[in-house]
């Protein structure tokens, strides 16, 4: 089931003519950006596609060790995959965005393997030109766990978060 669901993410991302988006639109609709303490763990790196002028859809990849922030004596390992879609409000290029999505993955430690899903959320500014370049995002990125004890991630049940990404629009 979760294959399917990636599937369709990877085919609404990759297509170039989607029935919402306008053919000859001046405006850049792919985006690559790397998010340090969002919803894909303590870093991941995002492939973004812009629908249209308001309508964002994301997927992302990340791998770390607790150990890259809690130093050696933590060892668990683990990987994320988040998908969001976010709306995008305001004209030029400053935006509110609010949005929503899943992050799957797993982690490993001393007591084995584990599958996890969380709810998350976006609520942040983002600035970005209309055509290429940069791409700078701030927000709040709380998660919900839907595991519970050690196959949470981060941890049962709501968990704060906030996140920041520097990217490119192309």
């Amino acid at each position: 089931m979760r294959g399917k669901a990636l599937l369709f993410v990877l085919t609404l991302l990759a297509g170039r003519n989607l029935g919402l988006a306008q053919a000859d639109s001046p405006h850049a609709s792919n985006a690559v950006f790397l998010e340090l303490l969002g919803n894909g763990g303590v870093y991941s790196l995002n492939y973004e596609r812009l629908v249209n002028d308001h309508l964002a859809l994301r997927v992302g990849y990340g791998t770390w060790t607790d150990s890259t922030i809690f130093g050696p004596s933590y060892e668990r390992e683990a990987r994320s995959m988040p998908v969001s879609a976010s709306y995008l409000f305001g004209p030029g290029k400053r935006k509110l965005e609010i949005g929503g999505g899943i992050t799957f993955g797993h982690h490993e430690n001393r007591e084995g393997k584990s599958s996890f899903r969380s709810l998350t959320a976006i609520v942040g500014y983002r600035t970005q030109p209309v055509g290429r370049g940069y791409l700078f995002r701030v927000g709040v990125t709380p998660f919900y766990s839907l595991d519970s004890g050690s196959a949470a991630y981060p941890d049962p049940g709501f968990t704060f978060s906030a996140g920041v990404s520097f990217g490119y629009r192309f």
